[in-house]
């Protein structure tokens, strides 16, 4: 068995408080691509979740278990090579954790997600 990455390339990032922004390379090797989809692959929605809730509580302290999404949208693929601007930033007070990956002004992804409390 191979070892085969699941994470992000992380070229530069930014903390402020509970806001944080990342600039992340998706490197064509992803374990997530060949599969999804094998002619044109593209980043699945479950990683970039998956990928906010990790990066968020590694950096932010916020939960990494969420109990439920709230408006989540996705409006552009995320492909092999792509660069694109993470920016979370954790609500606190509500138990949120809000995302968003953009490359300038187009939108790939944002939501918002219901945090499990931190054990």
């Amino acid at each position: 068995m191979s070892w085969q990455r699941t994470d992000p390339v992380i070229l530069r990032e930014q903390r402020d408080g509970d806001s944080c922004t990342l600039l992340l390379q998706l490197p064509a090797d992803l374990a997530y691509f060949p599969g999804h989809f094998p002619q044109a692959p593209v980043l699945p929605g479950a990683a970039q979740v998956a990928w906010a809730l990790r990066l968020a509580a590694a950096r932010l302290g916020s939960s990494p278990q969420c109990r439920e999404m709230e408006a989540l949208k996705f409006q552009r693929l995320l492909q092999p090579g792509d660069r694109v601007t993470l920016t979370l930033r954790h609500d606190r007070a509500r138990g949120k954790l809000h995302f968003a990956y953009r490359d300038g002004d187009t939108s790939y992804s944002s939501g918002r997600l219901v945090l499990e409390p931190r054990a």
